[in-house]
């Protein structure tokens, strides 16, 4: 039912079964990036109780999660001036993050964010006291193409990918 509200106001998470990816201007949104990481997520597989593998996990989420040790995405952590947080960044698995140094400024090409369902715990008053309850809600992961590297004197040096922009329909964990 949501899907279908967000699609009546111009709002489409999925079409022809893949993330609608919009483009923004990552400079008015985000301001200034500055590099604090990066994080590599392996490819998982599921296996069910008869031994059979399966890529996605079930819907009771019983299927036991086996790593495969294969990277699946890549991930790059920057702090924002505009938002006054970090944020992961989704960049494509041969971008280079040994070029990057601890809060070196960046600024991303080709970004753009996706429409994600997610879940994250929120404190709800109750009669019963306050409780700690998973609530659904969208997450606006955003992607890139490549990374620009502003070196300390300023210059700007372009990343050492910049390819096609690789799609990921997860949400960020």
């Amino acid at each position: 039912r949501r899907e279908i509200i967000m699609a009546k106001y111009g709002i489409e998470a999925f079409k022809d079964n893949k993330p609608v990816a919009y483009p923004i201007d990552a400079k008015e949104t985000y301001g200034t990036l500055s590099f604090t990481g990066s994080e590599v997520r392996n490819k998982f597989i599921y296996i069910d109780d008869d031994g059979e593998v399966h890529e996605e996990q079930n819907a009771q989420n019983t299927w036991k999660a086996q790593d495969t040790g294969q990277p699946q995405d890549k991930y790059i952590m920057a702090y924002s001036s505009k938002t006054k947080d970090v944020m992961d960044i989704h960049v494509p698995l041969d971008f280079d993050v040994d070029s990057l140094e601890f809060d070196q400024e960046i600024e991303l090409i080709g970004a753009v964010v996706t429409i994600g369902n997610s879940e994250k715990e929120q404190k709800v008053v109750t009669r019963n006291g306050e409780q700690i309850r998973s609530v659904d809600c969208k997450t606006f992961p955003v992607q890139v193409e490549g990374v620009n590297v502003k070196s300390s004197k300023t210059v700007s040096q372009p990343a050492q990918h910049q390819g096609k922009n690789e799609q990921s329909s997860k949400p960020k964990e």
